[in-house]
């Protein structure tokens, strides 16, 4: 049923449940009203149409793996441990997650806060705002979340463009973080970190930094602050790059939302 040679979506085989469920996805939009009419939409929106069935048949493929991922989470908790859904927590959940579950990474932090919220060694930690945290995340902030560790401090800078006469100084890029991830880019890396900080996960303190400051060194290393240090000598006669350091933590909530949602 899937166009082995199309480029639009690549994605595995479908399931024969899957493949009945959609089979009227392909069906030709005119079948009644004859094929002279029904050739002619081909060649104006044929492209579009197969390109939106195959679109249409990713969601369904990817819901099937989320009720088999949600099937086996609950399965798993043992039969003691189990209690009845939050009803407020659940269904939030599984409303926000209609929009999510085309990312993995968000997908599994749907099925992960839904199991937990029926197991009582988790309940204490569950919370309703949960959901629309997750719904409100991108795949890089998920990512860049589950690489962190609640109890640990995150060296944090901004890059900034100081002046030596009266050290005014703007801003050149905020939150710097240096990822373990290294297909995502620093500027990613730190936006990721400002949407963490927004969605109430981590605090973010400009009024402290780490001690250790070697722990600041690869900061001072990465590409981008070269290029902003040679343009910055170029074009300034009294301005020069600078780094501000300071520390991000996690909130309680954030460490509640890591042990439900990602851990």
């Amino acid at each position: 049923m899937s166009d082995k040679n199309s480029s639009f979506i690549d994605f595995p085989d479908l399931p024969a449940s899957i493949d009945n469920a959609v089979k009227n996805l392909t069906d030709k939009p005119t079948q009644g009203i004859g094929q002279t009419f029904a050739d002619a939409w081909y060649l104006v929106f044929g492209g579009i149409t197969q390109a939106a069935d195959k679109r249409r048949m990713k969601y369904a493929h990817d819901l099937e793996l989320y009720k088999q991922e949600l099937s086996r989470a609950i399965s798993s908790i043992p039969e003691e441990k189990r209690i009845e859904p939050n009803i407020q927590t659940t269904a939030q959940a599984l409303e926000n997650s209609k929009y999510c579950i085309e990312s993995e990474e968000l997908r599994k932090m749907f099925v992960n806060l839904i199991s937990n919220s029926m197991d009582n060694r988790y309940i204490q930690n569950v919370h309703p705002s949960f959901a629309e945290i997750i719904k409100q995340m991108s795949p890089t902030d998920a990512r860049i979340l589950k690489t962190l560790r609640p109890k640990s401090i995150l060296p944090l800078v901004d890059y900034v463009l100081e002046n030596s006469q009266n050290h005014d100084y703007e801003t050149e890029l905020s939150t710097v973080y240096i990822s373990s991830l290294s297909d995502v880019s620093l500027e990613n890396a730190s936006f990721s970190i400002s949407s963490l900080e927004r969605l109430g996960i981590i605090t973010i303190n400009k009024n402290s930094f780490i001690p250790n400051e070697s722990i600041y060194i690869p900061y001072e290393e990465t590409t981008y602050y070269k290029d902003f240090s040679l343009k910055a000598i170029s074009r300034y006669a009294s301005k020069r790059a600078n780094i501000h350091k300071y520390l991000g933590s996690f909130t309680p909530l954030g460490e509640n939302f890591y042990e439900v949602c990602v851990k």
